[in-house]
């Protein structure tokens, strides 16, 4: 599945099954319809346990992170079945992407 944002921050729920590989499309960002050129930049994404508020996971667009971004604003989030083995109830997440000048979205 695709979604598709125009405007930021934006809510996106998602469903995880403990155990499985996690790959739910991917997210093109657009700012007035075009594109964001994700070049240069970094992205974190936190997911806490929506009651404790414990980090739990962070996934980064470092190689082999769970996050790719391209040039054409497509943001593609993914979790290994290891990594979604341990996750058990309802979680809440935060993704943040990181402009090349170190400023920081999504707080």
């Amino acid at each position: 599945m695709a979604t598709i944002i125009n405007s930021l921050p934006a809510q996106i729920d998602y469903e995880i099954w403990q155990g499985d590989t996690w790959l739910p499309g991917t997210i093109t960002a657009k700012v007035n319809n075009v594109a964001i050129d994700f070049t240069g930049h970094s992205a974190k994404m936190e997911i806490r346990n929506a009651i404790s508020k414990a980090l739990v996971l962070t996934l980064t667009s470092d190689p082999s992170g769970g996050i790719v971004l391209t040039d054409d604003g497509i943001i593609t989030l993914s979790m290994t079945a290891a990594q979604t083995n341990d996750l058990t109830g309802e979680y809440s997440y935060d993704l943040q992407i990181i402009y090349p000048r170190a400023i920081v979205t999504g707080k």
